[in-house]
């Protein structure tokens, strides 16, 4: 296939009728365009021809009212506006014409697709299916190339994942292998049709009527297993692209989800802080009820230190006391002419003063003082008991520090999720739903396959019990069919088998050549001379390899890019498919040298490539020195007199 002319009036933000010739030839047509002037618009615009489907960056369909040029309508004053996508191609030799129409009229649109083969315009119906045989729906984003969209590519390395199962069945559906599937189904089916006329010859047999019921009864099953596991997969697939979609969804609302998880666990830090928080003040509460011990310390400690010296007082005195006591019990009972303590004889003077020293003994001195220390010391011991003030002051102190402390924290956190919910405003609930419906679908697709893999499993057995029935019968002689009923039968068992086997074979080729191709292409684009080889798994996805075998992790976002270009390169060059490959934002993650390297080798990955660039990305002569005789046509994106309004203009062509 080889484009000659793109044609677009009214489209986004192309007003008018413009247009891009493009020269009968293999080689590169550069568009340039500053951002948001135009060039995915231009990637929208042959999609739409292709396709009627219209995206946003995003990935997401973007409503038909939303897709003619806004100054276009606003000029119209009621009249009917049209909006329309000429693509002039050829392939296979014939010449091909395609439009897509919009037309406004009031508050209505209406759509039309024309599409003339060599002049001769077909109908609707015939139009429709030849666009689809021209440019499946599901595998236009191998032709229709966005830079930006490099994650899904990335998803091929997980062999098990449904992630990148959508974009690994669109590879196999350019690669051509539904055809062959198609073709094992429908012999399998043309096989299960022969088994029925035999059970009815087996019914019509006296001899085999219990076997041809039991075969009946047992391809009815065989026909349910296997319409239900065709179910299942197709359920499946179905789950499988809107998971896909849903997760594309949840990248582009990464920044809002990370909002979103921030502002659910403040809430739930909220939620503990305000339950500590209630704890603490509790607990304060009830330490408020002894809180008069913790006022009463200083002055307690003072009365302590003072009583206990009286108290240290009053025992000195009284240990004066008894002793004198015990003196004078002595000397009563030894005379008053005899010392109590050593019994020698006393001189009148001596014991004139040890008389008067004895006097305080016989007196209620000691028994008041004994009194008085009892009551000083059962004193003491009533403040020494109530000196846990101490504790109680330090803990109400702790626990007043945590209550305050979790109030600030508190009002931190409500600040938070005000913040939260002003940048979350009318996006939460959809957000919820989003994850939840995501989580959902990821649900049933497991369910989806495993309901799949059970009913196949019945149907295999199913199988099985058909042949040892159909034995049975053939063994009896009796109750058989027309021999080209089992003629055909066998033929269509056969063929399914061929098929289902060379479905093994084909693919493991197609692999094999995609392997070599698109290592070829990265060996030619990347720099790094120690990754020598590239290795193609289950799901397609492309891992590389250092001299050592070694497979490397972590490649850089650059190397991924390479990695996706020489998938493409390998799959135009595998595929019997084949056509133009338009590129957006073809090196956004690529530095100057992996830039120069790729547009050296553009002619690799398609006969006509056309390049949707902003000079940054790659300058004016630095494209014309690489491509050199390879460049078709220039043509650069120019705003107009608003920011609604671009124009195409040529450069040069060769």
């Amino acid at each position: 296939m080889r484009y000659h002319k793109l044609t677009v009036e009214n489209f986004l933000v192309f007003i008018g009728e413009q247009e891009i010739n493009i020269p009968g030839k293999d080689g590169v047509v550069v568009i340039y365009g500053r951002n948001g002037k135009g060039k995915t618009s231009l990637l929208n615009a042959f999609r739409w021809a292709w396709t009627g489907e219209v995206r946003k960056r995003s990935t997401r369909p973007l409503p038909l009212e939303d897709i003619t040029n806004k100054i276009a309508l606003a000029d119209a004053s009621g009249t009917p506006v049209r909006c329309r996508v000429r693509l002039e191609f050829e392939a296979d030799g014939t010449q091909w014409d395609l439009t897509r129409s919009l037309i406004r009229k009031g508050d209505e649109y209406f759509t039309e697709l024309t599409l003339r083969r060599d002049a001769v315009a077909l109908s609707t119906s015939d139009a429709e299916r030849k666009v689809t045989e021209l440019m499946p729906r599901e595998i236009e984003q191998f032709f229709l190339f966005d830079g930006e969209l490099l994650d899904q590519y990335e998803k091929l390395l997980d062999d098990d994942g449904t992630a990148g199962s959508t974009l690994r069945d669109a590879i196999e559906r350019i690669l051509g292998l539904p055809i062959l599937e198609n073709a094992a189904r429908d012999s399998s089916r043309v096989a299960e049709q022969a088994g029925a006329l035999v059970a009815a010859a087996a019914k019509r047999d006296s001899t085999t009527k219990l076997l041809g019921q039991r075969l009946d009864t047992e391809q009815t099953r065989l026909r349910a297993f296997r319409q239900n596991y065709e179910s299942e997969d197709e359920k499946a697939k179905s789950l499988e692209a809107e998971s896909a979609q849903l997760d594309q969804q949840l990248a582009e609302q990464s920044g809002k989800l990370e909002i979103k998880a921030r502002r659910d666990e403040t809430r739930k830090r909220l939620k503990e802080a305000e339950g500590q928080h209630g704890a603490a003040k509790e607990e304060f509460e009830s330490l408020l009820a002894d809180s008069w011990r913790a006022v009463l310390v200083d002055p307690i400690e003072d009365r302590i230190e003072k009583d206990t010296k009286t108290l240290e007082d009053l025992e000195k005195h009284l240990d004066e006391l008894r002793f004198a006591t015990t003196l004078a019990r002595h000397f009563k009972v030894m005379g008053t002419d005899t010392c109590p303590v050593c019994e020698s004889r006393l001189n009148t003077n001596h014991r004139a003063a040890l008389e008067r020293h004895l006097e305080s003994a016989n007196s209620s001195e000691l028994g008041a003082t004994e009194d008085k220390a009892a009551t000083l010391k059962a004193s003491l011991k009533r403040m020494r008991e109530s000196g846990r003030g101490h504790e109680l002051r330090a803990k109400l102190k702790t626990v007043e520090d945590r209550y305050l402390n979790l109030q600030q924290k508190i009002e931190d956190y409500r600040e938070d999720i005000d913040d939260f919910e002003d940048k979350l405003k009318g996006q939460d609930t959809a957000l919820t739903e989003l994850v939840q419906r995501s989580k959902n679908v990821s649900v049933l697709l497991q369910k989806a396959k495993s309901a799949w893999k059970v009913e196949r499993e019945r149907y295999e057995q199913a199988k099985q019990n058909v042949v040892k029935i159909e034995e049975k019968i053939r063994k009896t002689g009796a109750g058989q069919a027309d021999p080209r009923v089992y003629g055909r039968k066998r033929t269509a068992e056969a063929l399914s088998a061929l098929y289902q086997q060379a479905i093994v074979i084909y693919r493991d080729q197609l692999k094999e050549s995609i392997q070599e191709k698109a290592t070829e292409l990265f060996r030619n684009m990347r720099s790094e001379t120690d990754y020598v080889k590239l290795v193609i798994n289950k799901s397609y996805g492309l891992r590389i390899l250092d001299r050592a075998g070694t497979s490397v992790k972590h490649r850089s976002a650059g190397y991924e890019h390479l990695v996706a270009l020489s998938l493409l390169g390998g799959l135009q060059a595998s595929s019997p498919i084949s056509g133009p490959l338009v590129m957006d934002s073809p090196f956004g993650r690529l530095d100057d040298h992996h830039v120069d390297r790729v547009v050296a080798n553009l002619d690799k990955l398609s006969s006509q490539v056309f390049l949707l660039v902003h000079e940054r990305e790659l300058p004016r002569e630095t494209a014309r020195g690489l491509l050199r005789g390879r460049m078709l046509a220039e043509f650069e994106l120019s705003r107009g007199a608003s920011a609604h309004e671009t124009n195409i203009q040529e450069l040069r062509s060769v």
